[in-house]
């Protein structure tokens, strides 16, 4: 299903100038034939008016071919330029409690402009155009480390190093990440700087990201002095005879928020009002284990899935919305299965307990979600992906969420890529 775009603007303008190029040549020919037939059709002129007038045509050819070089000059700027994007368009229904219950709205619309200055440098620049907001998804530089293989540095703001955050919503089989991904790594980009090691050796890949880590998408700067590190570590290997590839991983996250409030909410809900929590840091830290499985029978198989567990802290302003430290567990689980070479079916589980310390009534609302996912791809062309997307969430009940929340979601989405 993975294809490349190109850019029909860019296309349009190299064609625009090698056309242009060519027409220059044939003028400069012209002009010599014109030239010759000038001089022997006007046998009488002198010598002196002879030479005159060759001197100015030749001026006139030097004038084009300047144009000619510096028409290439830009020719090969352009070609450095790779465009590519997509657009999703969609239609939601929501079961209840959502004014209004349906609607159609652009989900995604995103143009990925990437520059290869030169061998081993490269610039990425992605905004978002979908309704309601205007915002910049990537922006960064890679830079390949000289006489060190294999390593790269990436500075600006790109995806977090985890799977289905760089696992491309252009090419996920259901519409939207699983709630613990959503949860802990909200608006998936983060601003910093990563180092990025593939050995040519042996499948490996390992990263190192130094981050703000405070990014929900809005805030630009640090809000504190200390940073955060992800480190991710993944490993591919193929059973030829089976059929079979295996994608192994893990990744962990260690950062801190800082309080500005001195409403603290600790572990079991218990509220602390003491000023002295002004300024103080809690843990952000976590660790993860993934895997991917993929089969090569009738037509494609894969299975896919991810555990993460560790302590998370929110921030709040309030005492009624006050700054939160939780210990968190969460995990999905992926069956994608091909039908033919134009449809693909999926089904997803997740589950995300945003407080495992508390359960049952002492949960109150802190309670613990599950959701169902069954999708349908529909591949009308390289370009074009109908998808057909159904969630149903189910939350754990107490005295304090009395009954399961009416919150399912029917989805339809077509998606254009270039």
């Amino acid at each position: 299903m993975k294809h490349s775009c190109n850019n029909m603007q860019t296309n349009l303008s190299l064609q625009k100038m090698v056309f242009c190029k060519i027409d220059l040549k044939i003028i400069s020919i012209a002009i010599a034939v014109l030239t010759m037939c000038s001089f022997y059709g006007q046998s009488q002129m002198t010598d002196d008016q002879v030479q005159e007038q060759l001197k100015t045509h030749e001026g006139k050819i030097d004038a084009l071919d300047e144009r000619v070089l510096l028409n290439e000059g830009d020719l090969a700027k352009l070609s450095k330029i790779k465009l590519s994007g997509y657009i999703q368009a969609q239609y939601s229904h929501y079961q209840e409690g959502t004014d209004p219950l349906n609607t159609f709205y652009i989900r995604r619309a995103r143009v990925k402009f990437t520059y290869k200055a030169t061998d081993g440098v490269k610039f990425v620049l992605q905004p978002d155009f979908s309704t309601g907001s205007l915002s910049i998804k990537d922006a960064y530089a890679v830079v390949n480390i000289p006489r060190l293989n294999g390593i790269t540095l990436w500075a600006g703001q790109f995806n977090r190093p985890n799977y289905e955050v760089e696992y491309s919503s252009s090419q996920r089989e259901v519409l939207e990440r699983s709630k613990v991904i959503r949860s802990i790594y909200p608006g998936e980009r983060e601003i910093g700087i990563k180092l990025e090691y593939i050995p040519d050796a042996f499948p490996l890949k390992l990263q190192l990201a130094m981050l703000n880590g405070n990014f929900t998408g809005k805030e630009a700067k640090d809000v504190d002095k200390k940073k955060d590190i992800m480190a991710r570590a993944t490993y591919s290997f193929d059973l030829p005879d089976a059929g079979i590839g295996i994608d192994l991983g893990a990744h962990g996250y260690f950062g801190s928020l800082v309080s500005q409030t001195m409403y603290i909410s600790d572990y079991e809900g218990r509220l602390d009002s003491m000023s002295a929590n002004i300024g103080s840091f809690y843990d952000k830290q976590w660790f993860g284990g993934e895997m991917q499985v993929f089969f090569d029978f009738l037509g494609g198989m894969s299975l896919k899935g991810e555990y993460i567990m560790g302590k998370n802290a929110t921030a709040g302003d309030s005492r009624s919305n006050p700054f939160k430290t939780r210990n968190f567990s969460g995990y999905y689980a992926y069956f994608i299965k091909n039908i033919g070479k134009k449809n693909q079916f999926a089904v997803r589980y997740d589950h995300y307990d945003p407080n495992t310390d508390l359960s049952g009534n002492d949960a109150a609302k802190e309670v613990s979600y599950n959701t169902l996912t069954v999708a349908w791809q529909y591949y009308l062309n390289e370009n074009i992906r109908i998808s057909l997307n159904y969630d149903k969430p189910w939350n754990e009940t107490n005295a304090t969420v009395t009954e399961d929340k009416k919150d399912n979601v029917l989805g339809v989405r077509v998606q254009a890529k270039f």
